[in-house]
């Protein structure tokens, strides 16, 4: 005799085993949301990709009140035997750890059954409507990019359906963006920050980290959950570099070879992006910040009984979620009035003492040249002034926060330091840049030297290295480089004073992790001090060090 368990509402964040042993699971129905026919004009004049704008109408049609959870997926997944990505881009770790260990169930940001499925890929989320239309014998499928906008919009004119400021003080009702606690999130478990990384955070606290439970945060006008962020959403449309061939009744663009699939929307782990933003990914790419939502022609269809179930027990686990962020400690104030002496080698930080009696202490952060990620040098600091002995020649920032319950504030005000030129001839380090934008600091993997400079992609198209220094004698010198990256590259133009002298080619050395130095024309220098630019022109390559020597 077969005997089924219910699972038991203390337990509604663990797996539940199918209610009847040996039969194939049927589907959760998508909780639906009807949205009325309308037009409106798709697109914006920001970013070329989303031109030209166009007159977009479409019929009455539904889409997913939430992203489709963990608890949804599953059913899908038992019931076909899909085999799921096992391996997934996590961005951590200094945000460009790369795929590792993780599936939609197993993955390390996942913690219940009532989060969005990540990790499921584009190929993943494609066969799970196409097994629910299969099976439901209703015709679901993925949302085309002009159905998301539409529904993200939420009607309204202004740039989000809540206004027009992305780090609105009050986004955090709104949207599971990147904040406070996710930054301090970031920092403690890798190092890692949102500051001066693509376009920083809000300065508010919703105590979610990664992915949140669906429905969370206050819907828009549509009543629509999560449409801006939380996961950026896959959709069914194949990815075109603009709108030339798209269509006015809003269905998803497809090709025969399709390279890319469009994603719209933000995540955690970035700030709230404009409604017209667009992004794409490969059919294969499996994300920890991509999930998806399911569409339907036409008004959303009755709930079914497994649905009105799923509903239940939803609401359960917001409530019990809520209760958990309304018992977290509050964020302590931001350290005020934080100032820079330099003397001898050395930096010194003084600051104004917190006025919250139970702040602890302070923790103090640095970058390693301006305008880069910062990183904890100091913790446990219980004065209110700090020297650092290691001082570097470049120009870099300090930033300290209070800390209360090992909760730590938001940033204080940012401090420069002068830096000094550099010597030339000799080897310059590429973090010593004073100033830098496309590209990250991080350690490398070669023989010599520290850090290297990097990004996602390597360093980016159109990234600018700007280098202080000081020739000692004028003639000809010989620039060499240090730089690692699976393909040839068009390189780099070289300016002195912003103007250009020279170009630069950057041969494929096999991998980010293969090591080459290389070397281009000869360039003139005059004696004296100048300001040394390298300005990209291609990604995937990365750079350990140049050097100017005398011919």
């Amino acid at each position: 005799m077969k005997i089924t368990l219910p699972c038991s509402t203390l337990i509604l964040l663990t797996i539940c085993a199918p209610t009847l042993a040996g039969n194939s699971p049927s589907p959760i129905e998508p909780i639906m949301v009807t949205l009325p026919a309308g037009s409106f004009a798709m697109g914006s004049s920001d970013n070329e990709n989303s031109l030209p704008v166009h007159t977009v109408t479409l019929p009455e049609f539904s889409l997913g009140k939430y992203e489709v959870t963990v608890r949804e997926y599953r059913r899908f997944v038992e019931a076909t035997g899909f085999v799921a990505p096992q391996e997934c881009y996590h961005q951590l770790d200094s945000w460009f750890i790369g795929n590792t260990p993780g599936s939609w169930d197993n993955n390390s940001l996942t913690v219940n059954d009532f989060q969005p499925a990540i990790c499921v890929s584009w190929t993943g989320a494609k066969a799970y409507v196409d097994w629910l239309a299969k099976t439901t014998g209703k015709p679901y499928r993925l949302p085309s990019e002009a159905e998301w906008e539409y529904a993200a919009r939420g009607g309204t004119t202004s740039g989000f359906y809540f206004g027009d400021d992305p780090k609105h003080p009050s986004v955090c009702q709104y949207e599971n963006t990147a904040d406070l606690s996710g930054e301090n999130a970031l920092q403690r478990t890798t190092n890692s920050t949102y500051v001066n990384f693509v376009d920083g955070f809000a300065d508010c606290v919703d105590h979610a980290t990664y992915a949140s439970v669906v429905g969370m945060y206050q819907s828009n006008p549509y009543g629509l959950h999560d449409m801006l962020s939380n996961v950026a959403e896959i959709l069914g449309d194949c990815y075109q570099d603009n709108y030339q061939q798209a269509s006015e009744n809003g269905r998803a663009f497809q090709s025969g070879q399709c390279e890319r699939r469009s994603v719209r929307g933000s995540s955690w782990h970035w700030n709230i992006w404009p409604v017209t933003r667009r992004g794409s990914m490969p059919e294969d790419f499996a994300g920890a910040a991509e999930g998806f939502r399911v569409a339907l022609d036409g008004p959303a269809p009755e709930q079914s009984k497994a649905s009105r179930r799923f509903q239940q027990q939803l609401v359960m686990v917001q409530k019990q979620e809520q209760r958990r962020r309304d018992q977290q400690f509050a964020y302590p104030q931001s350290v005020t009035n934080l100032t820079l002496s330099q003397s001898n080698g050395y930096a010194t930080l003084s600051w104004d003492r917190s006025t919250e009696q139970d702040v602890s202490g302070y923790r103090i952060y640095r970058n390693h040249s301006a305008g880069s990620m910062f990183e904890l040098i100091a913790d446990n600091v219980i004065d209110t002034q700090f020297t650092d002995a290691n001082a570097s020649p470049n120009v870099y920032e300090y930033t300290v926060v209070a800390v209360r319950r090992n909760l730590q504030s938001n940033y204080s005000n940012l401090v420069k330091t002068r830096g000094k030129a550099l010597s030339v001839p000799g080897r310059i380090e590429a973090e010593y840049a004073y100033a830098v934008t496309g590209a990250n600091t991080a350690r490398t993997s070669d023989t010599d030297g520290r850090l290297n400079l990097t990004g996602g992609d390597g360093i980016a198209e159109d990234a600018q290295l700007d280098y202080q220094i000081n020739v000692s004698k004028s003639g000809y010198y010989r620039l060499s480089y240090r730089i690692a990256g699976p393909r040839d590259s068009k390189g780099f133009t070289v300016k002195v004073d912003d103007k250009p002298i020279s170009t630069h080619a950057v041969r494929g050395t096999g991998g980010y992790n293969d090591w080459q130095t290389q070397q281009g024309e000869r360039i003139y220098l005059a004696a004296g001090k100048h300001t040394l630019k390298l300005h990209s022109h291609d990604t995937n390559w990365k750079l350990n060090w140049l050097a100017l020597n005398q011919e």
